[in-house]
């Protein structure tokens, strides 16, 4: 219960960002009326008898969503999911550009504010699980299933000597990591990426985050982020909690370092796609996600956090209550990608 109190603190400011980030949305978006709990389909979707496909969209990897789709194919065995996976922000995009023919039925992964300030692409439905979460939506768009907190991440090989490790997001600015670069998600193209860069914008500021990026060698994606740290193709990056401590556990050269100054979060969540071909295949994927036993293989198998008020952290994650959090302004995901873009121009300069 204890962890369940925290995690609902530190999720607050994100549920506030209905009211914030409508400022610097698109026209579109604006235009958007908040759906209602009536408009909400509040009867769950039956079991075992049905049938035909599931798309869904993510940036997640299949450490992801193997251990998920098996679970889940064992209560829905005539459903075939297929998963188009792609950064979160491509898949906003393409989501908007087939709204009148959606190609989807789901978005797994992102941010409540990102389904916020974009509701008209998205479906209502009330799935009985969300009273057990610990922050729910009063419209009904975006369903929580995990919370992430990121780590510096450095390769051990490359970085020999651990008193040279970057121990907070304030070392990343210092100039000693200009030739060698730190990997950095496109905040554009990456959910993961955006996140990071808000937290950091709210730990700091935007001439904090110029500075940084002299040292920033931009990824296209997450994975890409993850992968050059592992590698070797640079010495310190971001990484979610779930797969540094896969990877640490493993014995690959890689260190975590929960920064001491903040530590950057997500609140991920998933939401039906407005106009789905398969909306009650969709509608039993939401129930499962938010099912304990989603939840438990969520912890067990893939080392991820639970938004569920049941269900503990992951034995040997850190005690959340030892790691300063920060707490995440509400900047939209264009005012994030905007500014980023800007900032890296004139830190390239």
């Amino acid at each position: 219960m204890k962890n369940a109190k925290l995690l609902k603190t530190l999720s607050m400011g994100l549920v506030l960002t209905v009211a914030l980030t409508g400022c610097g949305s698109t026209k579109d978006e604006q235009a958007s009326k908040p759906a209602s709990t009536e408009a909400a389909s509040k009867t769950a979707a039956p079991k075992k008898d049905l049938s035909g496909k599931l798309v869904l969209y993510t940036g997640a990897g299949p450490e992801i969503t193997d251990p998920l789709l098996e679970g889940f194919k064992k209560q829905y065995p005539n459903i075939k999911p297929e998963i188009v996976k792609s950064g979160s922000g491509e898949l906003l995009a393409r989501i908007k550009a087939e709204k009148d023919n959606p190609g989807g039925d789901l978005l797994l992964g992102g941010e409540p504010y990102s389904f916020d300030i974009q509701k008209s692409f998205f479906e209502p439905y009330e799935s009985p699980t969300d009273k057990e979460m610990i922050r729910q939506d009063p419209n009904h768009i975006w369903h929580i299933w995990t919370f992430m907190p990121q780590a510096i991440l450095v390769n051990t090989k490359l970085l020999k000597d651990s008193s040279q490790w970057p121990t907070s997001i304030k070392d990343l600015a210092d100039p000693k990591w200009k030739a060698q670069k730190i990997a950095f998600a496109d905040p554009g193209k990456s959910g993961t990426g955006a996140g990071i860069l808000n937290g950091i914008v709210s730990l700091y500021d935007w001439d904090f985050v110029q500075q940084m990026l002299k040292n920033v060698e931009v990824s296209p994606g997450s994975d890409a982020m993850f992968a050059a740290v592992k590698d070797g193709a640079v010495p310190v990056g971001f990484i979610n909690e779930d797969l540094g401590a896969k990877w640490e556990q493993t014995n690959l050269p890689v260190k975590m370092i929960f920064p001491s100054d903040g530590v950057t979060n997500v609140l991920d969540s998933m939401a039906i796609i407005k106009g789905a071909k398969d909306m009650d295949n969709a509608k039993a994927f939401v129930d499962y996600m938010g099912s304990k036993e989603a939840h438990e293989i969520l912890k067990d198998k893939i080392l991820r956090r639970s938004t569920r008020k049941d269900v503990q952290p992951p034995a040997g994650m850190q005690d959340l209550s030892k790691l300063k959090m920060i707490e995440n302004k509400q900047l939209s995901r264009d005012e994030l990608s905007t500014n980023f873009n800007d900032r890296l121009e004139k830190a390239r300069k």
